[in-house]
């Protein structure tokens, strides 16, 4: 009896800093770094359901039970679709289909046949690299030179920076300014049908140092949303097909994400199964923070997260079609 009491003492605490939350969220979003990092964790929070909606199931308690009904509903609103069957219009034979790929490869990895090998296993045609160093670049070009003739990288030489690895020829080459972007390139891809295609590669500031993380965590978030800001005016600014390959360090449930989305559409939210985590934690994947990105003329076939590569990261594949 006083396991049960307890139990339910907890599980009330826990309804009354689920609200507090969401009210939180509802005011503030991002706009505190500590409301903003809680966001970011959002699909953490509603791990305790797997204890308390039995518990208050098998002990009868009908007003407990009722008020799960609020974040099991948010729950199901908020991740219901990446477990539903795509529904994803069939390929027409006549319009442009692409592959793209995005990985962060680690600065530190330098398991370059695994890198080989992962790339093989998905056979993108455009492959988008965050984490580059200059030691890793000359590398890759060789390794993938005869089936990626065309290639680009930022022209700054920095600890490292991103990439692009192509099939198709790139007409043009910008390195996105800094500020606001410190690693992001854009190029023009020009396809198989002829039609032009402008491709961004990017990396959004990183929650580093850690040990630096409260004292620079607001600046952190700033700077990210002024990043994302500047992705979304680009995207705005082209009637050609544009599509953002990204390391973005943000989560689906952060503000910088909604900012995103309505500019750009979710290659993953759109076709992809599963909760799509591509950062690798200790034992398992444990975020979505790497993402591509593509603008309303274009349509995602298929989604999904590959596997190796010896990163921290996973990479994301998205098969995408020219819409006309």
């Amino acid at each position: 009896m006083r396991i049960s009491k307890f139990i339910s003492c907890l599980a009330w605490i826990y309804l009354i800093l689920f609200s507090m939350w969401i009210l939180l969220r509802f005011l503030f979003f991002d706009s505190l770094w500590w409301l903003a990092l809680i966001n970011s964790l959002a699909l953490y929070i509603f791990i305790p359901l797997i204890i308390f909606l039995p518990f208050a199931l098998l002990s009868r308690k009908w007003r407990l039970l009722f008020g799960f009904c609020f974040p099991l509903g948010l729950f199901i609103g908020l991740y219901s679709s990446f477990f539903l069957p795509s529904l994803s219009p069939p390929v027409s034979q006549n319009s442009q289909t692409i592959k793209a790929m995005t990985f962060n490869m680690l600065r530190s990895n330098t398991d370059y046949d695994a890198i080989v090998k992962m790339v093989a296993e998905n056979n993108p045609d455009i492959i988008g690299l965050q984490e580059v160093t200059p030691q890793a670049a000359p590398i890759l070009i060789k390794r993938f030179e005869k089936k990626y003739p065309y290639r680009a990288f930022h022209p700054v030489e920095l600890s490292h920076n991103v990439g692009i690895l192509s099939r198709f020829p790139i007409d043009k080459l910008i390195a996105l300014p800094a500020p606001p972007i410190e690693r992001g390139i854009q190029v023009t891809l020009r396809l198989n049908n002829g039609e032009p295609l402008e491709a961004i590669v990017a990396h959004l500031i990183p929650f580093y140092p850690l040990n630096k993380f409260y004292r620079l965590a607001q600046n952190w978030y700033a700077r990210r949303a002024k990043e994302v800001s500047y992705l979304s005016n680009i995207a705005k600014q082209y009637d050609e097909p544009v599509i953002i390959m990204c390391d973005c360090n943000f989560t689906d449930t952060s503000e910088t994400y909604s900012l995103m989305q309505k500019a750009m559409n979710d290659s993953f939210h759109q076709a992809g199964w599963g909760f799509g985590h591509t950062f690798l934690g200790t034992f398992f994947p444990v975020g979505r923070i790497d993402y591509i990105w593509h603008s309303k003329n274009i349509k995602t076939v298929e989604a999904y997260v590959g596997k190796g590569g010896g990163s921290d990261h996973l990479p994301l594949i998205a098969e995408l079609q020219l819409v006309k």
